[in-house]
């Protein structure tokens, strides 16, 4: 008998154990809801389980402590959210992970227009299935095709430039 009072649990284990509980789903959930904004955004699964794990957290605080605990915990937890999501915008963490590099010197299709004109003969490179690449004089271009599709090693000709674009046919 003396065995069994001692493994009974008090009413103040008890209370510690809510609020363990509480806190543990709301760490975990913000941890996981952190994550997915910052670190894996567009997986969702991560949002989900760690919105689910604070809507389970939130639902203990009304179980276990009645109205005013259950809304002083959502309170306290929307500030601290919305505190830590801003603080991580602000110190760039978004902008540490993202990528720096752009394709603004790169420009497609970027050719000498005095070198190139329409009635040269060329070869096409690749399988031109409305667009593809074709050399002309020893230079690949991207070309596309006027109407249909050109194999590779077909000779074809510029039937015209337009925006940048070399249009062109197989050889008639």
């Amino acid at each position: 008998m003396l065995l069994l009072i001692t493994f009974v649990p008090h009413k103040k284990q008890i209370k510690n154990l809510e609020l363990f509980i509480i806190i543990s789903l709301l760490a975990i959930g913000w941890l996981l809801v952190f994550l997915e904004v910052f670190f894996v955004p567009g997986i969702t699964v991560l949002g989900i389980i760690g919105g689910a794990m604070m809507l389970a957290g939130f639902y203990y605080s009304f179980s276990f402590y009645g109205n005013s605990g259950g809304w002083m915990t959502i309170g306290i937890t929307s500030v601290f959210m919305i505190t830590s999501i801003f603080i991580g915008f602000k110190a760039g963490l978004w902008n540490k992970l993202s990528l720096k590099q752009s394709l603004e010197d790169s420009r497609m299709n970027e050719f000498d227009e005095a070198k190139i004109k329409a009635g040269d003969m060329g070869i096409a490179v690749s399988r031109i299935a409305l667009s593809g690449t074709a050399r002309f004089n020893e230079v690949n271009y991207e070309v596309n095709s006027e109407s249909d599709f050109i194999n590779a090693n077909t000779t074809i000709e510029i039937v015209r430039i337009e925006n940048r674009k070399i249009i062109v046919q197989t050889k008639k």
